[in-house]
């Protein structure tokens, strides 16, 4: 796919490396500076996913765009053919980013440096979903209104609700079959009929991948606050150890106390004897020692 051909709508273009950061290895030692560049290289291998996952986003868009432009009815089905074959890799493609960004988030851990490059990579995958959704419902409703032009080709004067019920299949088919019996306008019917008919199915499968991404947004939003409840309750699990911690500490500092305060008894009991003891002696002594003197 040419540049001419396509533009750019993510502003890519100009920037070779959209997902590159610098980091810092002096803060890990030799073991954890090795667990960093492992799990770094885990990033980059996601990053790349991200890049394939962008450019089959762009190429849905340009075969959307080809089949809306497309008259020659079998180059229509060589190029719907190729879009459903981009629809399937990028499905299976964002469940691999899926498993693989959950992963990351589960390693990074307490890690700053891991978690905001599993963040970046994570902020990355949510905005390419949501520009695929908005790409896919762009193409919703030019099927929308290709189908309600076929159909006001054989019944101009249809309600909104007669050309809504028309696109839906709602009893879409008994009014071409009218149409067709008409053999002024046979053709015409024929033709519209088998153009609604492709929107249709085309408006179907846009609500299947459409009703998907959706799911797979709110998945990866969840994904982001089990991570913060799973690191709140290691947070609130350290807090509780730590205030053990320092528990302990106090009753081990008043056990000391207390054995400090007994050993301070004992000594003023012993003196205290030996000051009896001393009076005792000067009260029995001294009287007998006038006596003899």
């Amino acid at each position: 796919m040419s540049n001419d051909n396509y533009k750019d709508p993510y502003g890519y273009a100009n920037d070779s490396n959209p997902y590159g950061e610098s980091y810092e290895l002096n803060q890990y030692s030799q073991g954890q500076e090795d667990d960093f560049v492992t799990f770094m290289n885990s990033i980059n291998v996601i990053n790349q996913e991200l890049d394939n996952y962008k450019q089959l986003i762009e190429l849905i868009e340009f075969n959307q765009k080809k089949i809306l432009q497309e008259i020659n009815e079998d180059q229509e089905l060589s190029t719907r053919s190729q879009l459903d074959s981009l629809i399937t890799q990028a499905s299976s493609l964002q469940q691999q980013l899926k498993s693989q960004i959950k992963t990351a988030q589960s390693k990074a851990g307490n890690d700053n440096s891991k978690k905001a490059q599993a963040e970046r990579s994570k902020d990355d995958f949510l905005r390419l979903i949501q520009n695929y959704r908005i790409i896919e419902a762009n193409y919703r409703e030019q099927n929308k209104i290709q189908a309600s032009t076929q159909y006001k080709i054989v019944k101009p004067d249809a309600t909104e609700e007669e050309v809504e019920d028309a696109i839906n299949d709602v009893g879409g088919q008994q009014i071409f079959s009218q149409a067709i019996l008409n053999a002024s306008r046979r053709g015409e019917a024929k033709t519209a009929l088998a153009e609604v008919q492709s929107r249709h199915r085309e408006l179907q499968r846009l609500e299947k991948t459409m009703a998907e991404l959706t799911q797979l947004f709110h998945d990866m939003e969840e994904l982001v606050a089990e991570q913060n409840v799973a690191v709140q309750n290691v947070n609130e699990s350290v807090e509780e150890a730590q205030k053990d911690l320092e528990l302990g500490l106090g009753h081990t500092d008043k056990a000391v106390e207390s054995a400090r305060k007994a050993r301070r008894k004992k000594c003023w009991c012993i003196w205290i004897l030996i000051l009896v003891i001393v009076i005792i002696l000067v009260v029995v002594i001294v009287p007998i020692a006038v006596h003899f003197s």
